[in-house]
């Protein structure tokens, strides 16, 4: 039996929807969630509102969208790097690695990064909170397999620390501010010393 095709309908509802969230991204990035509106969104995605809500009822629908589109996105980029580590020193080895693509992620998802400020991820009820505890059982697990023998609350809390430094940093020093990059160096070597003081 051959495979089931998408129907053009289907295709062109798919695009519809990545239309709305890349200008939802864009939008919420300028304006944050709180001044980012529905009517925004949909001019900038070159629709009316009533076609955006044929998809999103509400700009919190948007929201939770534009979270699991930056969760399907840093899920691989992360993984891949994770996936070399098999002691501290391939930690350190592959940091600046981890950073370089975490700034990449937030060029690509500045409403994802602006609506972390806002909402604070460390929030149950954060659309960003599924995406921080993703990454951080990533993290852990990652180090766990290194033999590290911290107790799994210890260890959970290092990686949150670590996680909340990047994005922080990332927040306040976005694409395009002049000392991006400096601040980038500085917080790996930040997070060097504070792994090697906290796991060996």
């Amino acid at each position: 039996m051959s495979g089931t095709r998408r129907s053009p309908q289907q295709d062109r509802s798919r695009e519809t929807v990545d239309r709305i969230l890349v200008a939802a991204e864009h939008e919420i990035g300028e304006r944050g969630v709180v001044g980012a509106s529905t009517t925004r969104i949909a001019a900038r995605a070159g629709l009316s509102v009533g076609a955006l809500y044929r998809f999103f009822e509400d700009k919190a629908a948007i929201v939770d969208a534009l979270a699991s589109r930056y969760l399907e996105a840093v899920a691989p980029a992360y993984t891949e790097v994770v996936s070399e580590i098999a002691s501290l020193s391939d930690l350190e080895a592959v940091l600046g690695e981890l950073l370089s693509r975490a700034a990449a992620l937030q060029e690509q998802h500045p409403g994802y990064y602006r609506l972390t400020e806002e909402l604070a991820p460390d929030r149950g009820d954060s659309p960003a909170h599924a995406v921080r505890e993703h990454l951080v059982d990533l993290f852990a697990d990652a180090l766990r397999g290194t033999g590290v023998q911290q107790p799994p609350g210890d260890l959970r809390r290092v990686v949150e620390l670590c996680i909340e430094t990047v994005r922080h940093t990332l927040a306040q020093r976005p694409p395009g501010h002049e000392d991006r990059e400096a601040s980038l160096r500085e917080v790996e070597l930040m997070l060097r010393s504070y792994l090697d003081a906290r796991l060996r």
